[in-house]
């Protein structure tokens, strides 16, 4: 993904860490994280407010795999949310976590909580590989609803233990408990599942 330049301040940001921020009758401008907190920061009265961005850190899974996660603060009001991502040629992909807070809270304290979460997701694996194909590890799955741009349909795409799961192919490894209940459970991206 080529860099945006933000409209703030100038900088030429990635552009999974552009905000599109204003509205219909005064137009919207391409601001980069820090200048959209900062906006946010001044309409809020929040002039404590500390801007922090935290570098990539990396993170080992249950099967000896690195993941490089990459972190975004975003101030939305009232609330502040702490994105944390992989990245694929340049977009946000694979894991993807988030913890949300009160703006006047500790960013350290927030970010020490997010990393613990990933921790705890990534110390469980959801899916098996059997010969070929992929499998349900045991009776409970966890992952992340997205969409599958590749269908000509609105049709969903499953991130599982990272990895990009197509309908059809988590319908075929359900399968393998034909006949048995489940229970579907839908969260915020913000909650633990």
């Amino acid at each position: 993904m080529d860099p945006i330049q933000c409209e703030g301040c100038g900088e030429s940001t990635a552009g999974y860490d552009i905000i599109s921020y204003g509205g219909m009758d005064s137009g919207y401008r391409q601001l980069c994280s820090r200048c959209f907190n900062a906006e946010v920061a001044k309409l809020n009265g929040l002039d404590d407010f500390e801007n922090v961005r935290f570098e990539p850190i990396g993170i080992v899974d249950s099967v000896g795999e690195a993941h490089q996660f990459h972190f975004q603060v975003r101030l939305l009001g009232n609330i502040v949310a702490l994105d944390a991502f992989e990245l694929r040629d340049g977009t946000p992909s694979g894991y993807q976590f988030q913890m949300v807070g009160d703006p006047e809270e500790d960013l350290l304290a927030l970010l020490g909580r997010l990393i613990e979460k990933i921790r705890r997701r990534l110390s469980v694996k959801y899916l098996t590989d059997a010969g070929h194909e992929l499998q349900i590890a045991e009776q409970t799955v966890r992952g992340r609803i997205d969409w599958d741009e590749s269908a000509v349909e609105r049709t969903p795409l499953l991130v599982i233990d990272g990895r990009e799961i197509t309908w059809d192919d988590f319908g075929r490894m359900l399968m393998a408990f034909e006949g048995w209940q489940f229970k579907l459970e839908i969260f915020d991206r913000s909650e633990e599942a």
